[in-house]
């Protein structure tokens, strides 16, 4: 199983299509995501399919935690295995079969197929593309940044896209469900969990662009920095030879301090997020237990519901720690494929006209 999921997706198999969207046309960045992952759209409807799966499952916990609560509480000791056994045993096949093999199957085709191959298909597309510049292009720019930004965009570019599945999906399809199960039971204990929803877009709208920007600023000062790195190693004949190494340690440590400046700015965006989304967290998790617990004094809701809803409430909270993790990495991921465009992403600067006739080959031959 393996080696078939594998082989689904070949790096340098297909040859390379032609050359990615340019810098500086119409939505160039997500066109440019768009050339690569149009060449895989099998493993993308997979990977979505299976995520739909998992966070379905998923919200299927706390639905079996009120289950176990009220089957306590309500059956008799004594015939409780007997009356509850088809509950039991659709608990035991989600916990032991179809969430497993959801989990395997979302691990397979995310870590055999798509981080392997779609890696390094861009790379290698990407170099495929970068190489056959003329000779100027590399004359102009630091040749450790333009390799930094070919082998860094590949994983970018693929961990922003299998990230905004794994993780945003996810919390949409779960939310989504969450809300459907608990307004089976009554509709008030969807409130906080709408406004919560709610506070998340607005934080969201509030912080992305931000983030994206110092993410995108400082993915160029760390190239920056990486290319002056590389290229006082790849010329350190010269560095020791002639150059003062007063001068040498300027040259780089003023990249490092741009560097140092770009993510501390980056940071404290990402702090102000953590501690909002904590306030919304601890509203969500106070508001939805105070809800459950009004409407089962009242005796509007079993003590079951109770049980399914803190939880469920518990774990929304829990996982939008990790998605807004994810959504921070995926903004960083995307800054750094936006500075890697600036090289992969540029028009060839001595293109062959388009009515180029093939060279004929000669052949030579060694006489004695």
């Amino acid at each position: 199983m393996f080696r078939f999921v594998e082989s689904l997706l070949e790096p340098t198999g297909p040859p390379p299509e032609a050359a990615p969207p340019l810098i500086g046309s119409p939505h160039a960045l997500w066109r440019f995501y768009w050339h690569f992952v149009r060449q895989i759209p099998g493993l993308l409807i997979g990977l979505f399919v299976v995520g739909l799966a998992v966070a379905l499952l998923d919200a299927a916990v706390p639905v079996c935690i009120g289950w176990v609560v009220s089957m306590v509480s309500e059956q008799r000791q004594e015939t409780v295995w007997q009356e509850a056994a088809p509950q039991l045993l659709l608990m035991a096949v989600i916990f032991l079969v179809l969430r497993p093999t959801a989990h395997f199957m979302q691990h397979l085709i995310s870590n055999q197929a798509l981080i392997p191959g779609l890696t390094n298909l861009v790379r290698w597309q990407s170099h495929w593309h970068v190489v056959r510049q003329g000779w100027t292009f590399f004359q102009n720019d630091f040749a450790g940044r333009i390799a930094a930004r070919v082998m860094q965009t590949g994983p970018n570019l693929r961990e922003s896209v299998t990230a905004s599945i794994n993780a945003v999906w996810y919390i949409l399809v779960y939310g989504v469900t969450a809300i459907g199960l608990l307004a089976a039971a009554d509709w008030r204990l969807t409130v906080p969990i709408v406004l919560w929803f709610a506070c998340y877009a607005v934080v969201l709208r509030a912080f992305l662009p931000q983030m994206r920007e110092r993410s995108r600023y400082m993915s160029e000062m760390r190239s920056n920095l990486t290319g002056k790195i590389v290229d006082s190693y790849t010329n350190i004949l010269t560095v020791k030879l002639f150059a003062r190494a007063r001068d040498e340690d300027f040259f780089v440590r003023e990249s490092i301090d741009e560097h140092t400046d770009a993510y501390r700015r980056q940071m404290r965006m990402t702090t102000l997020w953590a501690v909002a989304l904590a306030m919304m967290n601890g509203l969500l998790l106070v508001g939805t237990g105070g809800i459950a617990i009004a409407l089962w004094s009242a005796g509007r809701v079993p003590v079951g519901t109770v049980a399914m809803a803190i939880p469920m409430a518990w774990q929304i909270g829990a996982m939008a720690g990790w998605v807004a993790q994810s959504i921070a990495m995926i903004f960083d991921d995307i800054g750094q494929v936006q500075d890697g465009m600036r090289s992969i992403a540029q028009p060839r600067q001595m293109p062959d006209p388009p009515d180029a006739a093939e060279l004929p080959r000669i052949t030579g031959a060694m006489r004695c």
